[in-house]
């Protein structure tokens, strides 16, 4: 990976859809340490770029598919490991191109020319300084928030169990040069108003299931269209779906037009990927996330069936 990273010209860094802070981070930060811009590299993005993260330097720099300007040589997936996960439409502008991957997520099916996962990281940003330290670059103020906002968004600011000794010394090594109080604030505070209605919506619907195990919530496209909420304004919510005594498995629905977004969480001692692999979506071992056409009524009954087998043996 680091040879076609110092070596390879007209590449193509694409994230998966919906990006968020790690994926963004890691894309830009790549970008920037092994100066994208002299070996023409192009950064694409089709989904917009949640309001909170909107502060991430080089962000304008990044170009809708549609606005391609050039034939890319290699196309390098972040933070993601299946065409799938771009969106429908990059395989269909795919020739021969030879596919790279750097990704951390467990559920990663890549099939390319070559790739660097390791499911044990805390994030995609973690691997992306890994590669930058390793290369001997010395990150600049940029580079380095953009790898420090991956790791705190990935390992909720160092709280969640997926932290690595590896991420604790590579924040160590860029929390100088970064503005702790804009990364706590933009990550971590900033909230729309669309997103605490979504959050209450979410509280007002809790439900417990599996003897208090298993605990669920939704909103729906109603809910959504009232105070039109998009995707980023349900960021995360289904972390509250967790905050219950006792819960070791938290679902959170999201109704849209034709598809209902799921997202499962869990406590140590549980694993939620293969969940999410039954309806094609994947993730980490602690939280994933899949989608299922059709709204609430079709989306909820075979989601929290197969959610409640996770109990089965439970005494």
């Amino acid at each position: 990976m680091m040879a076609i990273l110092r070596c390879q010209r007209n590449l193509a860094l694409v994230g998966h859809e919906d990006p968020d802070c790690d994926c963004l981070g890691s894309m830009l930060a790549l970008y920037r340490a092994f100066d994208g811009a002299a070996k023409n590299w192009r950064m694409l993005r089709r989904d917009p770029v949640p309001p909170n993260l909107r502060f991430l330097p080089g962000l304008e720099l990044m170009l809708d598919p549609a606005d391609l300007d050039m034939r890319p040589e290699g196309v390098l997936l972040v933070d993601c490991g299946e065409l799938s996960r771009t969106g429908p439409w990059l395989e269909p502008m795919l020739r021969e191109e030879p596919l790279y991957c750097i990704d951390h997520h467990a559920t990663n099916d890549f099939q390319g020319a070559a790739a660097l996962v390791e499911p044990e990281a805390a994030a995609t940003a973690e691997l992306a300084a890994a590669l930058i330290f390793g290369a001997g670059i010395a990150p600049d103020d940029d580079t380095a928030l953009c790898l420090y906002c991956g790791l705190a968004a990935d390992t909720g600011c160092f709280r969640y169990l997926n932290t690595t000794p590896r991420a604790f010394g590579q924040a160590a090594r860029l929390m100088g040069q970064v503005d702790l109080e804009l990364v706590r604030i933009k990550l971590f505070e900033d909230r729309s108003f669309a997103n605490l209605k979504m959050m209450a919506s979410c509280l007002n619907n809790l439900a417990v299931d599996c003897g208090g195990l298993l605990c669920y919530s939704y909103v729906s496209r109603a809910e959504r269209d009232r105070y039109h909420a998009g995707a980023a304004d349900c960021h995360n919510i289904v972390n509250y779906t967790l905050a219950l005594t006792g819960v070791k498995v938290g679902v959170f629905f999201e109704e849209y037009a034709d598809e209902v977004k799921v997202s499962f969480r869990c406590r140590r001692g549980y694993r939620v990927d293969g969940l999410a692999r039954l309806f094609q979506g994947g993730g980490h071992l602690l939280a994933s996330g899949c989608k299922v056409a059709g709204g609430l009524a079709e989306a909820m009954p075979p989601v929290l069936a197969e959610a409640r087998k996770l109990f089965e043996a439970e005494p």
